[in-house]
């Protein structure tokens, strides 16, 4: 059934005059409003040209390849909102105001089509009857959906004033600009309505049907005055939205769209997600200056970065550092780079000399060390922005210019890199007792002595030399040995992964312990390694193959990573599913389980240990309220576990509070530093009732021997 048949109307007669009471179809009116929207265009265009000019200043990355994968992220984190729906009240709004625009537009395109298309040079109007009526229900629909976010966006703004927002007058006007334009908009259509008579079949027009009911009782006259006046306050109010979107504010309509599609598409996969750039070796033979000392020296994408920023501040609610009242803020380093970006580069557009450019120093001034060194590294800044910034990948950058350049880290860093530099490992023990927490009973041997195995375990520099971390090691040897698996370490011959060396800035000690370990692996043949550290499973997951492409071995010949890497919560859980091993004491207790960030973040392992969890009998399982993609960092990472924590406060103690808070009796971990820090934080606490172990330790003691 037509929906026009509802009306004892000619279908041709169901529908309105688009230019209804403002010039007609060649009025200047129409044709005005073509002119202004030119301005605008032309305005909007030159803005971005403007700011294209000073991201080239930076350096060059390609970020121009897998098209179709950009479109596809594109269409993920823009269109279908996938992070910023991530959180109830803020994503119902920012929906609302996103899909309430983009119907709108959508609205406004298609009358333009008719009017400037298909009547103009067909003399043919679409736009009547059924297709008229559905039109005219979306349009309000729409403006309906943009009123909702706005009423939401004011009251948390300015009732709920939330501390990560920062309001600026741009914020207001903006917000206010939009209610104009829509209000407005919705009063013409109730003027034109009253003013025509109240057709019946604008009933689906409900907003302005409802609300000509309110102007019957004025002239006709009268009302045919104020929708003109009306009429051109909504348009200029819609011109001035326009070129607003070159401003700060509204601009990242346009630059969020770009930031998005020229994102780092490592971010994508857990194969390479957060992947850090790899500095070659040969750049250390060639370059001046490594790392950012200066604002030109990040890449063209890095200073995208801060004019797509639109400080809605989710990095920084997630962000240990922040919330621990360390001076780190990301969404403030974001934007702070971005200052210096303007403060220094339109000069450099116009230096004949760009020595002779004075300008603030962009560590010290614009961003402090403090800051550069407070960040874990735990990506939960890059994890919950919507529109895809690296920040984690700016302060590394810029610890590389300290560390490389200037020299400048922590005196407990510093002597972390020697002890990697002379003994391999960062706690200064010597090299040939990594292998010395091997007891007989365990069957591993090192493979210079039985190079046929099935698992090299690397065992990391944590499980290697920390007294409490070697009891996971054992444990997760007796599972494979009672599983039927073969495992072999290297021994003297392992060498610290190199994690903490290349996030606390260390670039070439990286180079030198990755070289070392790719070597040994290529010598032995190596196909596939088991890892009880996080941190080592991602450098020899996702940095190393990297290496390999540009480094070399101590001959000169390329370098390989011609290996499988597992982490031993995915390796357990797949005993468990085979029967390799069964779970069969029950232990219960009450267990939560903290989310290692190199773990859950960086390689998405969420589900393998809470599977491991629940599969042992007599086990409740209670989530930490902060878990999964938000989970809160231990403290430990970037490097962090070897400078002491002097701000604030400690990180550990704030992730202990929240287990304790679940009322759990353990705290599951899959990670040496992890398990480290919890501990420490519950001993600092003084929390007598809750003990933290390894999902390994675990398993072993609910196993049937």
């Amino acid at each position: 059934m037509s929906l026009s048949s509802l009306y004892d109307l000619p279908v041709d007669q169901i529908t309105r005059e688009s230019y209804f009471n403002v010039g007609g179809m060649h009025g200047f009116m129409r044709w005005g409003v073509y002119i202004f929207l030119i301005i605008a265009g032309v305005y909007i265009l030159y803005s971005l040209i403007q700011r294209v000019r000073i991201w080239r200043k930076g350096k060059p990355e390609l970020r121009t390849d897998f098209h179709e994968k950009r479109i596809i992220a594109l269409l993920k984190y823009v269109f279908l909102q996938k992070k910023i729906l991530r959180e109830k009240y803020a994503g119902i709004m920012h929906a609302s105001l996103f899909y309430g625009f983009v119907g709108l537009f959508i609205v406004t395109f298609i009358i333009l089509i008719q009017e400037d298309v298909t009547e103009l040079f067909f003399h043919f109007k679409f736009l009547v009857g059924d297709a008229y009526l559905l039109w005219s229900l979306a349009g309000d629909v729409f403006g309906v959906a943009v009123i909702v976010g706005l009423v939401m966006a004011f009251w948390r703004r300015y009732k709920v004033k939330p501390s990560r927002l920062d309001t600026k007058p741009i914020d207001t006007f903006a917000l206010v600009l939009i209610a104009f334009i829509i209000l407005t908009g919705f009063l013409n259509e109730s003027l034109r309505i009253a003013i025509t008579g109240f057709p019946t079949f604008e009933v689906w027009s409900p907003v302005g049907y409802t609300l000509a009911h309110l102007f019957g009782w004025i002239s006709i006259p009268t009302l045919e005055v104020t929708h003109y006046i009306n009429w051109w306050l909504h348009m200029i109010g819609a011109f001035t939205f326009i070129g607003l979107i070159a401003t700060d504010k509204l601009g990242h309509v346009l630059i969020t769209m770009l930031n998005v599609y020229f994102q780092n598409l490592d971010n994508e996969s857990p194969k390479t997600k957060f992947a850090m750039p790899i500095i070659s070796p040969q750049e250390f033979e060639t370059a001046e200056s490594f790392g950012v000392g200066t604002v030109e020296h990040f890449t063209w994408k890095q200073l995208m970065d801060g004019d797509a920023c639109t400080r809605c501040g989710r990095c920084q609610d997630n962000c240990p550092a922040y919330l621990t009242e360390k001076p780190l803020s990301p969404k403030k380093i974001v934007n702070d780079v971005k200052a210096a970006m303007d403060d220094r580069i339109p000069k450099l557009l116009v230096a004949q000399d760009p020595a002779s450019v004075e300008s603030r120093a962009l560590i010290g001034e614009y961003v402090l060390e403090d800051e550069i060194w407070s960040c874990t590294n735990c990506a939960a800044c890059m994890e919950n922005c919507p529109v895809q910034i690296e920040h984690v990948p700016k302060i590394n950058d810029m610890r590389r210019y300290q560390v490389l350049m200037e020299g400048k880290m922590a005196p407990e860093l510093q002597t972390s890199f020697s002890n990697m530099e002379n003994n391999s490992n960062p706690y200064g023990f010597a090299f040939a007792a990594r292998g010395d927490w091997v007891t007989e009973d365990l069957g591993v041997k090192t493979l210079a002595e039985d190079p046929d195995v099935d698992f090299l375990y690397y065992v990391g520099c944590a499980a290697s030399y920390d007294k409490r971390n070697q009891k996971v090691a054992i444990a997760l040897c007796k599972i494979l040995k009672a599983a039927g698996y073969k495992v072999g370490i290297l021994g003297a011959e392992e060498a610290c992964c190199g994690d903490s060396a290349m996030r606390a800035g260390n670039e070439y000690l990286f180079h030198s312990l990755a070289a070392q370990n790719l070597e040994t692996f290529k010598n032995y043949g190596v196909k596939k390694i088991i890892t009880t550290c996080p941190h080592g499973y991602n450098m020899l997951k996702k940095e190393y193959p990297k290496f390999a492409k540009v480094g070399v071995d101590s001959s000169g010949n390329p370098l390989e990573a011609n290996y499988e890497v597992y982490h031993h919560t995915e390796v357990i859980m797949d005993l468990i599913k085979l029967g390799k091993i069964r779970l069969s004491k029950p232990l219960n207790e009450t267990i939560t389980y903290h989310d290692s960030c190199f773990l859950g973040r960086y390689n998405e392992i969420y589900d393998q240990p809470r599977n491991i969890i629940k599969a042992i009998p007599g086990t409740n399982f209670v989530e930490m309220s902060r878990n999964h993609e938000r989970s809160f960092c231990c403290g430990a990472g970037g490097a962090r576990m070897w400078i002491e924590e002097h701000l604030g406060t400690r990180i550990n103690q704030f992730r202990t509070k929240d287990a304790q808070a679940t009322g759990a009796t353990k705290i599951g971990t899959a990670c040496p530093f992890c398990l480290t820090m919890l501990s420490d934080g519950a001993n600092e606490l003084d929390i007598q009732n809750l003990q933290t172990f390894d999902l390994a330790e675990y398993v072993w003691e609910a196993m049937e021997k």
